[in-house]
Order: structure tokens, then sequence, then C-alpha cells
């Protein structure tokens, strides 16, 4: 069974906790594809904003709920879209994983993840949101699990090419992928 399918097996079975914010909700889309170098996702580089915590940063497509989205799917989906260019909708919804907050976030944010089959490619990129955005093979990330250095403390990261390091929320998202699919 290919792991996209053995992904879409668990994320039916899974019953992921949903956590509750009066202050921040925000929704990002974690959008997977099969390739012949097996299950790839989607990251994207945020562009460097002086005031934003996630300034630069690895992550996932997505960001702040809105009063006219209705779930954290409809979040996931125009915020993908405004950053990328991507319509989820042209895609296979395949679920949700836990909810990441607020204990974790500033702010009293709390994130959902909406994960999403899609073999897509930008069409363009905000560039106040977005500097880059790009397909990384799952395997090659799991297998370069780096402590980042020169930072304090002890902080697990991914990192693709010796010089994306994906830490943080979106390594904890990821992280519970995995555990998800190899479960």
């Amino acid at each position: 069974m290919s792991l996209l399918k053995r992904t879409a097996a668990a994320l039916k079975e899974l019953r992921p906790v949903r956590l509750e914010s009066r202050e921040r909700h925000a929704a990002v889309a974690l959008m997977l594809r099969e390739r012949s170098r097996g299950l790839e996702l989607f990251v994207i580089k945020r562009a460097e904003k002086e005031g934003d915590p996630w300034s630069g940063h690895m992550a996932l497509p997505g960001g702040g709920r809105e009063p006219g989205d209705k779930d954290a799917y409809d979040t996931a989906r125009r915020e993908t879209l405004e950053e990328v260019g991507i319509d989820l909708n042209k895609g296979r919804f395949l679920g949700r994983l836990d909810d990441v907050g607020p204990r974790t976030m500033p702010g009293r944010l709390v994130v959902s993840t909406v994960v999403v089959a899609i073999d897509a490619e930008p069409s363009h990129l905000d560039p106040l949101e977005v500097f880059e955005a790009f397909w990384v093979p799952l395997q090659q990330l799991i297998d370069k699990t780096v402590e980042i250095p020169n930072f304090p403390g002890s902080w697990p990261a991914f990192t693709y090419k010796d010089r994306y390091v994906i830490w943080g929320l979106t390594h904890r998202i990821l992280l519970q992928l995995w555990s998800l699919i190899t479960a």
C-alpha cells in the first residue's frame, strides 16, 4: 500500500483533538502527493517581515480565520489560494490532524491542520507572505532530523538540502503526520 493510501486510511480512523480559542484561530494546509521519490509534502518559506514571529520560517500555507470562514478547511483553502494560488478544492480532503495550541502558541492561538491529497504547482506566490514554495520528499525530511545549531535551548528540526530548517509548529505537525503513517 502506498504511503498516500496509508495516510488516507489512518486519517479516516483518527478522531482529531479540536481545541477552541476565543482569541485567535488559524488553519494550515498539509498538501501531499505521491511521486517516484515517494510521498511529498508542500512547504513554503515565509517572507521576511518585521514584527512577524514566524518571519522567514519554513511553514505550511495557511493563516488566520476570518469572519466569513465556515471552518478550518475553509480558512486553509482561502489562505492557500491567496498565498500560493493552489485551490484545495481541486484535491481530495483526507482529514484533519490534532489542533495545536493554546499553551504552545503565542497569543493563545489555536492552529488546525487539514490534510489534502493534491498534485498541483503554485500559480503565484504572494510576496508579502511567501518567499519560496516547493514540494519535499517526506522521507528525506524524516531521515535528516537534527538539532538547530546556534539556537538557545534544544530544538529538534528537519533539514532539507542543508539550508531549509523546519522546526517549531511545522515540525510538530509533521511528526504527528509521520507517527500516524507509521503506526
